[in-house]
């Protein structure tokens, strides 16, 4: 039926067309684009990303939205000028259509096993087929079915009325052949995503899959391929452009000529960007994918975050994709104030696409050097941690049209806004374990891999050379936060228990403290440990420059003794493979908190083992002989496997 209606009124309104002046016809198709324009919805999104993609870095996000609008105005005076076409004869193209460089197409044609043209769906590829035509050049006409059959046959009938032909469907390969074995003259769209039977080919600096097709039929027949673009200089008028002729020799490798033609392509896009027609997805074939991870400044989410970036390379890679083909890029996120993230995660649930309130509303909220990095970027996958972040995160998925992935529970009003929710099982509720888009760790995510711990411990045995055979404790101090206290009580304890639990076993000693560790308390800690004989190192976390002291402490210890108040770094303890105590420092009130829940269920799970600060001797000495751990949560794995859904 819709075809039916579809077919009557482009009948209708080429009647119309065929007698109201063709400027008038390019006005009214400008203004139904710019309606489309503001309704178009998903096709809307996929074009303003594919210009971003090509332009982001060059252009600003307002210019890349005029753009986009310039897109809708120039794909409605095309079709205008198409449903005109019966209007169109010798003099109207003498009059509006200029053809530079008109001595290639003489030159190329006297070739006597044809002419390739290539051309794009850019400017109004269709007249320039008309101009040919009335040039004395004719042409078939590979084009692609549409799905309404009633109005496909309509166009192509204009198509026809010029002197083309159209290549309908089930014209095989070999007659393809045969006509330019006559040496006919057939004309091919080559801009689109070709899929897995393209070849990746650079375009504006991304590989997209390109169609071999022309190429190898050039190749394989001894035909001249005539790349052809068109432009519309204003209104009505058009220049043709045809670029140098390509002979590519039989056995010859075409990517150098896929190539140049993208390069082609590439230059009169940048020349006249509104008049490509950006709604298809160019990129959808690509080898590269651009991560970002976003940084909220806290330690703890950011290797949560980029945890589940590793895991999204290795999924590309198991894939077949290399590993330099996965971009990580890290963007730190600072709001102007408290206020401003109060006051765009209030609104953020009900920001649309449209008109761009969300780059208003996220320029509003974010300081101007995180606004800049993270808007002028393109990515493909949007990854964060934290309900602090869970505004930014989805206001970039809508910049990006991309996927995305939070680590923690974002909340009911935006959990659909996400593709992947990574939850740790102490946050989980029954309605969540319920949700197709949800994945629940026993852990929180982090990027500790034993195997990679192996290494490290050989690396630095073979530069320390250690002494013997002693047993070695590692101890990760965390800091204060709203439910738990380092008081100086606790944590003279905490550094008696070691000490003993050293002396007992004759252990040696790695110790690092948190940036949030109290000053009160990392004096303590300090003045304790720092400059004693069985202590091999001690880090101050506020003055740490090496990325890697927490792992090169777990790498060499056997026992990893950690504080409570902190899930990322009690889940980096026990992903280590080494036995884990874990200790809590004071409570600040007497309400049961996660972290305690959390510890709790490692405990009941035999991954953990909770004991009090004076505890901590007893507990290490009973562990000193029982070697590492076998058995480690399948954290990684749930998440992989879910990780479909970002592609």
């Amino acid at each position: 039926m819709l075809d039916l209606i579809a077919s009557f009124a482009v009948r209708e309104l080429n009647r119309v067309f065929h007698v109201t002046p063709i400027k008038f016809n390019l006005w009214l198709g400008k203004s139904i684009g710019s309606l489309v324009y503001l309704f178009s919805g998903k096709r809307n999104r996929v074009a303003y990303a594919n210009i971003k993609a090509a332009f982001c870095g060059e252009k600003t996000p307002q210019e890349m939205r005029r753009i986009t609008r310039g897109v809708y105005k120039h794909a409605g005076q095309t079709f205008a000028e198409i449903l005109s076409m019966t209007k169109v004869d010798k003099c109207y193209i003498d009059k509006y259509v200029h053809i530079e460089n008109f001595e290639r197409i003489v030159e190329t044609v006297k070739n006597s096993k044809g002419t390739i043209f290539i051309t794009a769906h850019f400017g109004n590829w269709e007249l320039s087929a008309v101009a040919g035509a009335f040039k004395g050049f004719p042409l078939y006409l590979l084009a692609r079915d549409q799905k309404m059959e009633r109005l496909n046959e309509l166009l192509n009938l204009l198509r026809e009325s010029k002197g083309n032909m159209v290549v309908r469907k089930g014209f095989d390969v070999k007659n393809i052949f045969r006509l330019l074995r006559e040496g006919k003259s057939v004309a091919i769209l080559a801009d689109q995503n070709a899929g897995a039977s393209g070849d990746l080919i650079d375009f504006f600096g991304r590989p997209a899959s390109a169609p071999t097709g022309p190429y190898r039929f050039a190749q394989k027949s001894g035909a001249w391929i005539l790349p052809l673009f068109i432009h519309r200089i204003k209104g009505p008028y058009h220049e043709v452009v045809l670029e140098r002729p390509m002979v590519i020799k039989k056995g010859e490798d075409v990517s150098p000529y896929m190539r140049e033609y993208n390069h082609l392509l590439e230059k009169h896009i940048r020349d006249f960007p509104e008049q490509w027609l950006w709604m298809h997805k160019r990129w959808k074939a690509t080898s590269l994918k651009k991560v970002m991870v976003l940084d909220d400044g806290k330690k703890g989410h950011l290797k949560q975050s980029l945890a589940v970036a590793s895991q999204i390379k290795r999924f590309r890679v198991d894939e077949g994709f290399p590993a330099e083909k996965v971009e990580i890029n890290t963007v730190k996120i600072r709001y102007k104030n408290r206020m401003a993230r109060v006051f765009l995660n209030m609104v953020s649930p009900f920001i649309t696409y449209r008109f761009q309130w969300h780059l208003k509303c996220l320029k509003s909220a974010l300081a101007p050097e995180s606004y800049e990095n993270a808007v002028n970027r393109h990515t493909d996958i949007i990854v964060s941690c934290g309900s602090s972040l869970s505004s930014v995160n989805r206001i970039l998925k809508m910049e990006n049209s991309a996927r995305n992935v939070i680590v923690l529970d974002p909340g009911p009003l935006l959990r659909n806004k996400f593709d992947l929710v990574v939850i740790p099982r102490h946050d989980v509720t029954r309605a969540l374990l319920k949700r197709e888009n949800v994945v629940v760790t026993d852990l929180a995510p982090n990027l500790i891999d034993p195997a990679e711990l192996s290494a490290l411990k050989e690396e630095i045995e073979r530069k320390e050379d250690p002494e013997g055979k002693a047993l070695r404790i590692g101890l990760l101090i965390g800091g204060d936060n709203m439910h738990f206290t380092f008081e100086k009580p606790v944590v003279d304890s905490v550094v008696s228990a070691v000490r003993t639990a050293c002396g007992k076993t004759g252990a040696r000693l790695n110790v690092t403290t948190s940036r949030r560790t109290p000053d009160a308390a990392e004096d303590v800690i300090k003045s304790a440990f720092q400059d004693i004989p069985f202590c091999d190192m001690f880090v101050s976390g506020k003055n740490d420059t090496d990325g890697r002291t927490v792992e090169k402490i777990m790498a060499m210890s056997d026992v990893v003794i950690v504080s409570g108040e902190s899930i990322s770094m009690v889940s980096e303890a026990v992903s280590s493979g080494r036995q884990v105590v874990v200790f809590l420092p004071a409570k600040r009130s007497a309400r049961f908190t996660k972290y305690e829940r959390f510890a709790k269920e490692l405990q009941d799970k035999r991954l953990i083992n909770l004991v009090k600060p004076e505890d901590i001797p007893g507990e290490v000495e009973r562990l000193s002989g029982e070697g590492t751990r076998a058995v480690l949560p399948e954290d990684n794995k749930r998440i992989y496997e879910k990780l479909y859904k970002l592609f």
